[in-house]
């Protein structure tokens, strides 16, 4: 598996399960925020973020992390295994919370750092109803053979973690053993 996308709604998860895989795969790691904003909060134009975007999905290997929408279905139909992080709304804005109070004064790795977590009642009663799953849904529908798999909770994240490792375990094991003649 070289290619691995992480997608969920705000809140979900997706970073740290991407460092975590990371850690198991050794897959390079790119973070969609890394491409959508500069400076604080400044929004790149679209037409250079899906250019970008469509760029980054065409290297060989990769876990790419982020949202996911029908103008970037691209990336699912590019990766080995959609990993969809549809944990309850209602968690993911906990979370979202909990990174504001984490991230007020220093900015989080994967974004510039004059981007520090700022909360508002409208994005956060964008997470708290889901409204950004339908346009993964979209996504994924334009992606019809894309491998989806769909975690609903941190306990199955941890689980798939540990199938990764041992996959890549076993693969290295195969590449350092001697070949027969």
């Amino acid at each position: 598996m070289r290619r691995i996308a992480i997608v969920g709604i705000s809140g979900s998860g997706k970073t740290s399960v991407a460092r975590r895989l990371r850690a198991v795969t050794g897959l390079p790691l790119y973070h969609m925020d890394q491409l959508f904003w500069r400076g604080a909060w400044e929004a790149v134009p679209e037409q250079e973020y899906l250019a970008a975007h469509a760029n980054l999905i065409e290297a060989h290997a990769w876990i790419i992390e982020g949202f996911l929408d029908p103008t970037m279905a691209s990336r699912a139909r590019a990766a080995d295994l959609v990993v969809y992080l549809d944990i309850s709304p209602l968690r993911c804005a906990l979370n979202v919370v909990i990174r504001w109070l984490k991230h007020q004064r220093v900015a989080r790795d994967e974004l510039p750092a004059a981007a520090l977590e700022r909360l508002n009642l409208s994005f956060l009663q964008v997470v708290v109803s889901g409204a950004e799953a339908p346009g993964i849904e979209d996504a994924l529908r334009l992606a019809p053979n894309a491998r989806v798999l769909r975690l609903r909770s941190r306990h199955a994240t941890r689980i798939l973690e540990r199938l990764l490792a041992d996959e890549c375990s076993v693969q290295s094991a195969f590449r350092m053993a001697p070949k027969f003649r």
